[in-house]
């Protein structure tokens, strides 16, 4: 695992962990203990796959997860936003993060030592909230995590539009103090806004193999794609992440972790 260091003037010390997908959690806790963060985001991903095992938590059936929450928030202070494989995270869930000592941002902010911490959840997960508003309460309530195929209606589960909610990015851009936000996604760079100082991201796995300084492919950015890993516009960080999720190989693109001013 690659130790990735960052001078941002004015961010304050912290530790990026994105993309961690059930894989070991030594090698990154072992890491956070040695560079002492003073607060560490949580960039989404930290699952593997999307469909839970009928009506148990991926947080409890995923053994690796939770030993690292745990050992996470025992390091600093935490603070975790939602990617495309928490798409199925309910309340049951946030409240499990929540009792160990971390910080849920859905599509919210917290005040912070002076910071402004928000999280932006990916599209998945809005996408499969208007999903289940539309089913009946009988479908709702026949099973924890339903899926269309669950009701019989068209197979497969996707993001039909593929947008997040970003209505409250506006509120959270007049905020007064230092903005740091939590963004799964590097193409919902888009939709932040200018005066936003940090925004932290994962998703790309460094565009799987890298040649030449760049990325080859990354989900929702396709084919050389523009944003896969370090720091672009001195204020967008891109981690490459902590795990491999495909049959292809990472190539040239160690697994990483992000320090920033440390």
């Amino acid at each position: 695992m690659r130790e990735a260091f960052y001078r941002i003037p004015g961010a304050p010390k912290l530790a990026l962990v994105t993309d961690f997908h059930n894989t070991r959690p030594e090698p990154v806790l072992r890491s956070l203990a040695k560079q002492r963060p003073e607060l560490i985001a949580i960039a989404g991903d930290v699952i593997f796959g999307s469909r839970p095992e009928g009506d148990l938590s991926p947080l409890t059936t995923q053994e690796n997860v939770l030993p690292l929450l745990r050992g996470c928030a025992e390091i600093a202070p935490c603070f975790f936003s939602l990617g495309n494989h928490e798409l199925f995270f309910d309340a049951e869930d946030v409240q499990s993060l929540t009792s160990l000592g971390i910080t849920v941002l859905d599509n919210r902010w917290v005040e912070h030592n002076g910071l402004v911490i928000g999280g932006l959840s990916s599209a998945y997960v809005t996408s499969y909230r208007r999903f289940l508003a539309t089913l009946s309460a009988a479908d709702r309530s026949a099973m924890r995590y339903p899926t269309k195929v669950s009701v019989g209606k068209k197979r497969g589960l996707s993001a039909e539009d593929r947008v997040p909610e970003t209505a409250w990015l506006r509120d959270y851009a007049a905020q007064p103090g230092y903005k740091l936000l939590l963004c799964h996604h590097p193409e919902y760079i888009a939709y932040v806004p200018e005066n936003v100082d940090l925004i932290l991201s994962g998703h790309a796995h460094g565009g799987q193999i890298r040649l030449f300084g760049h990325g080859l492919f990354s989900p929702g950015q396709g084919l050389l794609p523009r944003r896969t890993r370090g720091l672009y516009d001195g204020r967008h960080l891109v981690s490459a992440g902590l795990a491999n999720t495909t049959r292809m190989p990472r190539l040239f693109n160690p697994p990483e972790i992000c320090y920033v001013n440390l």
